[in-house]
């Protein structure tokens, strides 16, 4: 019978996490889901994960994120689920959010089961409650509902299996237990660095919930680092040493170009009073807070204050009960353990604060939460654990505990289902954040790079003037909180390079660009793109040569930036300069070898120089490149029969 109900209480648990993120399996993909699979099957997106199984050695040799301007972190074993994935199931966001929701569901089941090892003199209401807030909480809807953070998912999971075999052995004394322990640590390294939390919190546990000597502790210590090692020899040999690379502006975190200490400090103790925030007023979330959201050395705020004195009285609390190993003392270490990682003391963070970064502290705060919950109704929670007494103590409690407790799972549960219908996709995410949050800088960039690649693909009409107006609208309100920002933070270059871009491409104001882009290259003369940008604003500025010229200097300096040859070449077209023209078409082609359009405009220019042939051999190549494209084809067939070249048409009919 015991066991029984015990199932039945997991089953309670499973069932629940389907009900409140069942309805995220609908969504489509949504913010940064591209890093880490394949959003676009029809102009695949991510060349490791495409791959599918054949990828999994080139996953394990590069960095979880790589392109020519960023390559960082190391998580190759959530790459591999998502080509994994992707073999069997190709580009389907159905199927991931499944997945997501399903390691979401097992881990509340693994929470569960360690509580009640750890509680194991409580009754069963503190370890079900416990899990029960821990589940419907809010904040967790992030990392559930967004499929790029399978990385959280993972790493915690994995880590709380680590605890778990630990306890086991701790139990039966079995060999196996360590091993299982050793490996799942390992793994959980290898999904994301926040793993090394554990390393501080399953001795922590250990010593607040066993008896075990000191010897012993330090083994279970000596065991984690062992994993620790194994999967820094594992980076180090597999990356070859390549190193990090990540660009920020100041929008994602303003101390990336201001690092003084007063400001360090400030925005520190505001992102871990707003995190307390998060924790007991969910509403409202954010799927991106970032700069002008959450201010920065703005010590005239109450809010930094009240904060400061409230972790400051929590963590003298929290160091005056271990001695006595206080339920109460153990939540609020391993909430600090979660959160400290998080505050902009040591890195600044992407975002400033992010919903995902403390999904590990939200299990301190749900345990410490149900502790003084159910203390304040003095609830006595030592009694013996036994499956049959529990229902029979539910029922011998107080109305307003029932009712309190329900209230707070329900209000938190219609708040979670609420939010992941909001992750539908980008553009929904987007516009309800920005409804709350009207000052954040990268939500209208963000919108507004959404919706501009709509406007050419939306006919003309009522919805296509409503989108250009909505698009203008965010790039406006993003320009000037970027203007705003530059003048805080004039080293940024790659915001003063946005701020270029957004002009010249958008407002088609050239002449306002142009000096963005001067100082973006005075900061970093590295910059490919800003020097490339430079170049066009002259050309939009009906300046030819001074736009050859600088495309030019950009070629002389062996900057490959590919559009430089495609612009250059458009130039000299227009000069007559064909020869000149054909060095740049053939230096494209150099860098794409694979793209068909550039073997065409070879052989046009070849056209232009009254070589014929040559352009007829470029314009066979383009078609072998693209076998599948028929109208390419039938129009190279056409023009080779007007031309009076019908066997090399003939030829390529056959084929």
């Amino acid at each position: 019978m015991e066991i029984y109900k015990k199932n039945r209480i997991l089953f309670l648990i499973f069932a629940s996490a389907f009900i409140l993120y069942g309805n995220s399996i609908k969504n489509k993909y949504a913010l940064d889901d591209g890093y880490v699979t394949v959003t676009n099957p029809e102009h695949p997106n991510n060349p490791k994960i495409e791959k599918g199984l054949k990828g999994i050695p080139e996953i394990f040799t590069s960095h979880y994120i790589e392109s020519k301007q960023q390559s960082f972190e190391y998580r190759p074993l959530v790459l591999v689920t998502f080509a994994i994935e992707y073999q069997f199931f190709g580009s389907n966001p159905h199927v991931s959010h499944f997945l997501n929701v399903l390691i979401y569901a097992i881990t509340c089941i693994i929470l569960y089961l360690i509580l009640c090892r750890l509680f194991d003199k409580f009754h069963l209401i503190f370890p079900l409650t416990t899990t029960l807030l821990f589940l419907v909480h809010p904040i967790h809807t992030e990392v559930v509902a967004n499929i790029k953070c399978r990385d959280e998912l993972l790493s915690f999971l994995f880590g709380m299996l680590s605890l778990l075999f630990i306890l086991k052995n701790i139990e039966s004394k079995k060999i196996t237990y360590i091993f299982l322990s050793i490996m799942f640590f390992f793994m959980s390294l290898l999904c994301k660095q926040t793993a090394m939390l554990f390393i501080i919190f399953i001795p922590i546990t250990l010593y607040f919930f066993s008896s075990i000597k000191t010897k012993q502790l330090l083994f279970f210590c000596a065991i984690l680092l062992f994993a620790v090692i194994c999967s820094d020899v594992l980076k180090n040999i597999m990356l070859n040493s390549s190193t990090s690379l990540r660009e920020f502006a100041f929008f994602e975190n303003p101390l990336f170009y201001d690092d003084s200490f007063l400001s360090r400090f400030s925005l520190a103790l505001y992102t871990i009073g707003y995190y307390i925030k998060l924790l007991v007023f969910p509403y409202p979330l954010c799927c991106y807070y970032g700069y002008n959201t959450i201010p920065i050395d703005n010590w005239e705020s109450p809010f930094i204050y009240i904060s400061g004195i409230f972790y400051l009285l929590i963590i003298i609390y929290a160091i005056k009960k271990i001695p006595i190993k206080s339920i109460l003392s153990y939540s609020i270490l391993i909430y600090l353990l979660g959160i400290l990682p998080f505050a902009n003391i040591k890195t600044p963070l992407s975002g400033i604060v992010g919903e995902r970064f403390i999904y590990f502290a939200s299990f301190g705060f749900c345990i410490a939460s149900t502790y003084l919950l159910l203390s304040f109704f003095k609830i006595n929670l030592k009694v013996n654990s036994n499956t049959d007494n529990f229902q029979s103590k539910i029922r011998d409690l107080n109305f307003f505990p029932k009712f309190f407790i329900s209230v707070i799972l329900i209000i938190y549960s219609t708040l979670t289902i609420s939010r992941s219908n909001k992750w539908k996709d980008e553009i929904t995410l987007f516009r309800n954040d920005i409804k709350h949050f009207k000052n954040s800088c990268n939500l209208h960039y963000l919108i507004g790079n959404n919706l501009y690649p709509k406007i050419f693909t939306t006919p003309s009409g009522a919805l296509r003037d409503s989108i250009i107006r909505e698009t203008t609208f965010h790039y406006k309100q993003a320009v000037l909180l970027m203007i705003e920002g530059v003048k805080k933070y004039p080293a940024d270059f790659t915001t003063l390079n946005n701020i270029g871009t957004i002009y010249i491409n958008i407002f088609n104001d050239a002449a306002t660009a142009q000096p963005f882009f001067k100082k973006s290259i005075i900061i970093n003369p590295d910059d490919d793109v800003a020097q490339y940008n430079y170049a066009f604003c002259y050309e939009k500025r009906n300046l030819p040569d001074s736009a050859i010229f600088y495309y030019e200097k950009m070629i002389l300096a062996n900057k490959t930036y590919p559009l430089v040859y495609i612009q250059l070449r458009e130039l000299y077209i227009k000069k007559h300069q064909y020869l000149q023209a054909i060095i740049c078409d053939k230096e494209a082609i150099k860098q794409n070898p694979i793209q068909a359009k550039l073997y065409i405009n070879l052989g046009n220019t070849y056209m232009l120089n009254k070589d014929t042939l040559k352009g007829i051999e470029q314009f066979e190549k383009a078609v072998n490149i693209e076998q599948g494209n028929v109208n390419l084809r039938a129009q190279i067939i056409a023009f080779l029969k007007s031309a009076g070249y019908i066997e090399r048409a003939k030829k390529l009919e056959k084929n």
